[in-house]
């Protein structure tokens, strides 16, 4: 049945049970926060029983209790079924959030199915255009939030990453050896570059090389900087050298890169703000219309041939901050 010919309280029914169901959804999948509470324990105490069994079954143990979740036997089967579940899985570490592929994959479904409600009974679209809306708005979402967050995440890490590695230098030319100088970071810096460098403290505890915990832990971080620190102690480790000043050397690359990155910002600023304006202004245009006069635009979405006016201009226009968003971001 068309959502012309439903009547409007079954439409208000069913637009409740939609709404109770995703946030019903949501409230399940974002308990997983907690997991990461649960994760920093199990770490705590598989560092302090190693010497209670093998370091092999304890990194097992490790790994298991890192894809754990919420949802177990969903995360199994998108595992192993679903396309890229690593690169996902390695976008949500970067974001830092304490999220399983299980968690993000239904709540992106939860998500879609909200936003089918919205446009098929209250906006009343045809229900081939609906359905792609609510997919593209359901999975896209998501993955922008993620990657936004990721990004917030790098940006603040590279902000700190330059006092953490001057603690390392001031304690490599106090006389302690590297593993006690990344347990000052770990102790001393805020995250997160502290959760970091505590999560390769943990894992360099349990047995594993320097080299092999930061690039495991690197992986969260997804940074230039940090992998130049990597780099710097695998060259000093086979060549040998003064790791204290290569290091209090790589402090001043770092903050000349950020200083360079915020001028870049700055002169991009008028790009970055024209971007904005001419993502908002058509929405604010519109809703002003349909303010004043509903009956004018609202042959745009009740009307076949407005929908897809609708859905090409839509098109055009992600298309167009796309563009500008290349054109406005600069890699140092």
């Amino acid at each position: 049945m068309g959502g012309q010919g439903m009547s409007l309280d079954m439409a208000a029914l069913l637009l409740a049970v939609g709404i109770l169901a995703t946030l019903v959804a949501l409230v399940m999948v974002f308990r997983g926060f907690f997991a990461e509470r649960r994760l920093r324990d199990r770490l705590e105490d598989l560092d302090a029983r190693t010497s209670a069994g093998p370091r092999t079954i304890q990194m097992a143990t490790l790994r298991r209790v890192e894809k754990s979740g919420r949802l177990p036997t969903l995360d199994k089967l998108l595992w192993r079924w679903f396309p890229n579940a690593s690169s996902v899985r390695t976008k949500l570490q970067t974001s830092g959030m304490s999220l399983t592929l299980g968690d993000f994959v239904f709540a992106s479904l939860a998500l879609a199915v909200a936003i089918a409600f919205l446009l098929y009974l209250v906006l009343d679209l045809a229900p081939g255009i609906a359905l792609i809306g609510s997919l593209a708005v359901g999975f896209g979402m998501p993955n922008l939030v993620v990657g936004m967050k990721a990004k917030k995440r790098g940006r603040k890490f590279n902000l700190l990453f330059p006092d953490a590695i001057d603690l390392i230098v001031r304690a490599l030319r106090a006389g302690l050896p590297i593993q006690e100088a990344i347990g000052n970071v770990a102790r001393d810096i805020k995250d997160p570059v502290g959760g970091v460098f505590r999560r390769a403290q943990h894992e360099i505890h349990l047995g594993v090389p320097i080299e092999t915990a930061l690039w495991r832990v690197a992986k969260t971080v997804r940074t230039d900087e940090f992998n130049f620190l990597i780099v710097a102690l695998s060259i000093q480790r086979e060549t040998g050298g003064n790791l204290a000043e290569t290091l209090a050397n790589l402090s001043q690359l770092l903050r000349a890169r950020q200083q360079l990155r915020l001028k870049i910002r700055a002169f991009s600023s008028e790009a970055r703000a024209t971007m904005l304006i001419m993502a908002g202004l058509p929405f604010l245009v519109g809703g002003g219309l349909f303010l004043i006069s509903p009956n004018y635009i609202g042959p745009l979405f009740t009307t076949a041939t407005g929908q897809m006016v609708a859905a090409g201009a839509a098109c055009s226009m992600g298309i167009g901050i796309f563009i500008m968003n290349k054109i406005a971001t600069i890699k140092v």
